[in-house]
């Protein structure tokens, strides 16, 4: 039976994440999350967006799209990713700002 540590490294192969970096998660980006666990939360493919990036470790801030509901009844509504564990769905659409002399 393979381990958690094999599930993560299989998700990061499969999706070829080992090298993404912090840079490439700017807020507003839609992304899943990839990887079956982190700081012992379990995780199955759910969607969100990123709400904080303070590229530093785990310092990718996803907020999910549906909360997730637990039977103690907390419900987790964000939660700190590494940019490894993501892999991006639609980028942040960048706006280009022309001034203009009158």
């Amino acid at each position: 039976m393979p381990t958690i540590a094999d599930m993560i490294k299989k998700q990061k192969e499969k999706y070829n994440t080992n090298n993404n970096t912090f840079k490439m998660f700017p807020i507003g980006t839609k992304v899943q999350i990839i990887t079956p666990a982190q700081d012992f939360n379990f995780f199955y493919d759910e969607t969100g967006i990123v709400v904080r990036n303070s590229e530093r470790y785990l310092g990718i801030t996803i907020k999910f799209d549906s909360p997730r509901h637990f039977k103690d009844g907390y419900i987790q509504k964000e939660f700190n990713f590494d940019p490894s564990d993501l892999i991006i769905l639609e980028k942040k659409k960048q706006y280009e700002t022309r001034i203009c002399a009158i």
